[in-house]
């Protein structure tokens, strides 16, 4: 009995490596000092870092003021991709931080999160 145990977590370890995964370019999108009632664009570089093609699911902002555009189309092994996020800066001046969560078929993580940080001025 032991070692079929150890027989199946050994094939899950190995399925794991073998699977995509999701690497995020940065923890942060930092856009600094930002003009008050501006929008600004920025881009989030993301990798599939396995040996399967990686797909997004979906990618969600924190509020409606973090608008993310993701690619609909899977993420070949080692290639890379842009989730574009816009951010309307309100016109109250201050730091924001706001979120930004992944969704993809990461076998390791299938929800990633990410931050939009800067300075309302």
């Amino acid at each position: 009995m032991k070692k079929i145990m150890l027989l199946g977590a050994f094939a899950m370890g190995m399925s794991t490596l073998l699977a995509q995964e999701l690497k995020l370019g940065s923890e942060n999108l930092e856009l600094g000092d930002v003009k008050l009632g501006t929008t600004v664009n920025s881009v989030m570089k993301v990798t599939n870092t396995g040996k399967e093609p990686l797909i997004i699911k979906s990618v969600v902002g924190s509020c409606g003021c973090t608008v993310p555009e993701f690619p609909k189309t899977p993420i070949a092994p080692g290639s890379s991709a842009d989730i574009k996020v816009n951010y309307s800066v309100g016109s109250v001046a201050g730091n924001f931080n706001k979120t930004v969560t992944i969704t993809s078929n990461d076998v390791n993580a299938s929800r990633k999160i990410f931050r939009v940080k800067g300075t309302a001025k």
